[in-house]
């Protein structure tokens, strides 16, 4: 064949022709030029940046008759010969076809015989991460002692593959991608060089397909050539590519930023129909979400980084200020988690119209953390906690689980945040719920128990096996108001809400517990307070040792002075009475259950999720364990 493609007849001679690799070629040419080459190199990096092609130049200029400094001369019979793929102490091995443990033991066996052509052999192994285990081993001996006169060098695209009892004996070189302004630059040489004419944007488009491959782009642009009628533009890009128009996807993105579900689905239709690749069809949306966003945060600056072309840049503003940078976050979110379906979807199309009517429709952002403060706020209005709120695309768990929304999650344990959240403000404006996931765990002496672990917001109560209750508990139900002149001492109501406020806030599930409490009288340093029957669970939750200490902590924290809390019951017994003698079972339940909950994965499970013991269950015989 008499053509020459241009990623072959465009490779680099020399290691100045090397693009974008020069904290590899600087090093390289030093070594040579101080005589303190290594006899193993492991050259690794991604595909197209020249990683097999400097090792021929390494190769070369080792066998140079006449080196121009650290530089091959390209005219000795030795540079001619590397360069025309026939010197016969050159030798460059495929490792994919060439992988076994027999193919090594005849590279072993050839190894020790002198050059035939030039001063040293050199192998050259490319993708040296696909040989075996075994053809690794049968090559660790050669590779730490070869014969003076054998140079190994081994290319990879993926050298975590390769044992560390290889790459402890090799000088390892990372090559890294080339930038698009590289790419551009040397496509532009090629188009002069070559008399092409060109659009400067396509050549930009080209290179960003490329994705730091220096190989790619070449092939890329010698397609284009063969296809075009003298002049490489846009369009012409596109057609041969296959690329989506960036004026659907900015169509696209203006539908969605005015909310227009009728509109996205007309452009999914003509999409469709025009028979676009539906797969490059969403990324060119994603990369469109990416480019606002970045406009976003950096208010319209640093467009350079974009890679865009001006009308694009112009084209992108207009669309830019319906969104806020937590609108971008969220439906890129949902992008990227309908982008791994899609995939593997037999109906991609659907897939596309639900995602972008879906975005269409999402209201604007807000924080996870502004949500609950809205919760609170609503649970210290009312007094209590309300029913469940539900949203058009949203769950919310509380501490110890996931937020749920489109394409964002955050935990939350012990009141805290932790990464960022955004739900829809419309479920916001009703979300509230409380639900509490049981853990089945068994101790060492194989009894079986329930961790519950609390998972509440504002919004109901808990709900457990051992007690299901109603919060708040009116007046029908037995509990009166709480008594003015107690909560008087303490600085009124409003002081009062305040301090159980602070205490969902540090601990959510026992804020929720006490707040179902009645103050019932301040006497000295000591505060009673009381609960309804229905509420025996919460009473026993409030009470617990310590629990009570950390309420009687905070109270000294919020009030200035400390306070025993004492529990005035329906029975007439305070809590610091000693108990009737029937109540020993209960001790004895309680001590168990202490017991148990420093087994060391019980404990795990409790602090993980912020969980009590709510059963426990004696191993019977016969149970598995």
């Amino acid at each position: 064949m008499s053509y020459l493609v241009l990623a072959r007849k465009w490779r680099p001679q020399r290691f100045s022709d090397v693009i974008g690799q020069d904290h590899v070629v600087n090093t390289l040419k030093k070594a040579v030029e101080k005589g303190r080459l290594a006899h193993a190199y492991l050259f690794a990096g991604p595909r197209g940046c020249g990683k097999t092609t400097t090792a021929r130049l390494l190769a070369k200029v080792i066998n140079c008759a006449n080196p121009v400094g650290a530089e091959p001369c390209n005219e000795c019979s030795s540079c001619k010969a590397v360069n025309e793929g026939r010197h016969l102490d050159v030798i460059e091995i495929d490792g994919a076809s060439n992988r076994g443990i027999d193919e090594i033991r005849d590279l072993r066996e050839r190894i020790g015989y002198a050059p035939s052509q030039g001063k040293s052999k050199i192998y050259i192994i490319d993708e040296v991460h696909m040989l075996t285990p075994q053809a690794f081993n049968a090559l660790l001996k050669t590779l730490e002692e070869p014969p003076p006169h054998v140079y190994l060098i081994f290319a990879t695209t993926e050298p975590q593959k390769v044992p560390a009892t290889i790459l402890s004996r090799c000088q390892r070189f990372n090559f890294k991608r080339l930038e698009l302004s590289e790419l551009v630059g040397q496509l532009e040489k090629i188009c002069k060089e070559e008399k092409i004419d060109y659009e400067h944007d396509a050549l930009v488009l080209l290179s960003r397909r490329a994705e730091g491959s220096m190989r790619d782009a070449e092939s890329l642009l010698d397609q284009c050539i063969s296809a075009s009628e003298g002049k490489i533009n846009l369009k012409l890009v596109r057609e041969v590519l296959g690329l989506m128009d960036s004026q659907v996807v900015n169509e696209l993105l203006a539908s969605i930023a005015s909310r227009d579900r009728a509109g996205t689905l007309a452009i999914v239709d003509r999409v469709v129909s025009s028979g676009a690749d539906i797969e490059e069809f969403f990324l060119s949306y994603i990369e469109g979400l990416r480019n606002l966003l970045v406009m976003s945060i950096y208010n319209d600056g640093k467009v350079d980084m974009l890679d865009l072309t001006s009308d694009e840049v112009e084209s992108l503003r207009k669309i830019l200020g319906a969104f806020k940078t937590e609108d971008l976050l969220l439906l890129f979110r949902h992008a990227v988690m309908v982008y791994r379906d899609l995939r593997y979807s037999n109906q991609p199309r659907y897939m596309l119209e639900a995602a972008f009517s879906e975005a269409a429709s999402w209201s604007e952002a807000v924080e996870l953390s502004e949500l609950i403060e809205r919760i609170d706020r609503a649970g210290s209005a009312t007094g209590g906690l309300g029913g469940a709120g539900t949203g058009t695309n949203n769950s919310f768990k509380g501490k110890g689980t996931q937020t749920e929304g489109m394409g964002g999650s955050s935990k939350s344990r012990g009141g805290s945040i932790e990464g960022a959240a955004f739900v829809d403000r419309e479920f916001s404006k009703g979300a509230s719920g409380v639900e509490s996931t049981a853990v089945p765990t068994s101790d060492s002496k194989g009894n079986v128990s329930t961790v519950r672990a609390g998972t509440s917001s504002e919004g109901q109560a808990h709900r457990s096996e051992a007690s299901s209750q109603r919060l708040p508990v009116s007046r029908e139900e037995g509990l009166v108001d709480d008594d003015v002149g107690a909560l008087s001492k303490l600085g009124g109501r409003e002081a009062w809400s305040k301090f159980l406020a602070s205490v969902r806030e540090s601990k959510l599930t026992l804020g929720i517990w006490l707040n179902s409490a009645k103050v019932k009288g301040v006497e000295e340093n000591r505060l009673f307070i009381d609960f309804s029957p229905q509420n025996r669970f919460a009473r026993e939750m409030v009470f617990e040792e310590k629990n009570r200490r950390y309420i009687e902590n905070q109270l000294e924290k919020f009030f200035g002075r400390r306070y025993a809390l004492i529990s005035s019951g329906s029975a007439g017994r305070t809590e610091t009475e000693k108990p009737p003698a029937d109540d020993k079972p209960g001790k004895k339940a309680r001590a168990a259950d202490a017991e148990l909950a420093e087994e060391p994965f019980v404990k795990r499970v409790i602090e993980e999720f912020d969980g009590e013991i709510i059963k426990k269950t004696e191993k019977r015989k016969g149970d598995k364990a």
